[in-house]
């Protein structure tokens, strides 16, 4: 979890068969900060040096920004509107992935422009990203106590490929409803964000404010996640670690199995992916 320091923030299963995508970049000498870098959706940028990335959304959903920086290296982020408002920051420690993450479903925020400000606390190269997202995670019913294995009619999956340092998908919950997650640590690298309609200021939020709000807790071998608010939340997921390419592609994931009624302290696939009875 993250711990304080003087006007910063510190913070000190597995997927594959997925579309390989190959990243080339070449990495920039280090010099002045390079103004309004475009950023696509789903590009990952490789940089040394303090820039802006400036991109739009246009689609009802929930995005995210994120930076990551070398294993040696820290740098923090900033998320500013069309007007040059500040939204949100980020500002976890050395290797840490830093990111704001924006609530664009209906009746949050409007579509429209971003900065991402990436500046240096301990330089060294670094990987930036912007996502939208284009997945919608629906927890399927309860069909029986255990699970068998990945085929299950009632696990649903999130995963991250290793080419990519974040990733974002739309999960609809009512207030008080609640899913688990496959391992007892998935809560500091699946985060649960969620805002509430009735406070403009958690349409955007950085990873600690995210880790903070979300509630979870550790039950027999698995993570809890619960919702507070009724709506569209967004699980994001992140490797706190340098994107690579592997071919065939690899990259990690959870298994998440809506709570049963009858068993709520039970995790169903505490086992997996092996079978649990």
């Amino acid at each position: 979890m993250a711990l304080s320091r003087t006007g910063r923030r510190w913070c000190g299963a597995h997927l594959a068969g997925l579309l390989v995508v190959a990243l080339a970049a070449p990495l920039p000498y280090p010099g002045a900060a390079v103004a309004g870098t475009g950023l696509g959706d789903g590009d990952v940028l490789i940089a040394r040096t303090a820039q802006d990335y400036t991109y739009r959304t246009y689609q009802r959903r929930w995005s995210v920004v994120a930076v990551q920086p070398t294993a040696t290296a820290d740098w923090d982020l900033t998320l500013r509107d069309s007007a040059g408002t500040t939204l949100a920051t980020s500002w976890y420690g050395v290797g840490r992935t830093d990111f704001v993450v924006v609530d664009s479903t209906p009746g949050h925020r409007p579509f429209g422009g971003y900065t991402a400000v990436v500046t240096a606390y301990t330089p060294g190269p670094y990987w930036v990203q912007q996502r939208t997202d284009t997945t919608t995670i629906t927890l399927p019913p309860v069909t029986h106590p255990g699970t068998t294995g990945a085929a299950d009619p009632d696990l649903t999956f999130s995963s991250l490929v290793d080419h990519d340092v974040v990733t974002v998908a739309d999960l609809y919950l009512a207030a008080g409803e609640s899913f688990w997650a496959n391992t007892t640590t998935a809560a500091s690298s699946l985060l649960l964000a969620e805002s509430d309609p009735a406070d403009p200021a958690t349409f955007a939020q950085g990873r600690a404010t995210v880790a903070a709000r979300q509630h979870t807790q550790v039950l027999d071998g698995c993570t809890l996640y619960t919702a507070q608010h009724t709506g569209w939340h967004a699980l994001v997921q992140l490797g706190d670690r340098a994107p690579s390419t592997h071919v065939p592609t690899q990259g990690t994931g959870y298994a998440l199995h809506r709570v049963d009624p009858a068993r709520p302290l039970s995790c169903p696939q505490r086992e997996f992916p092996g079978p649990t009875p």
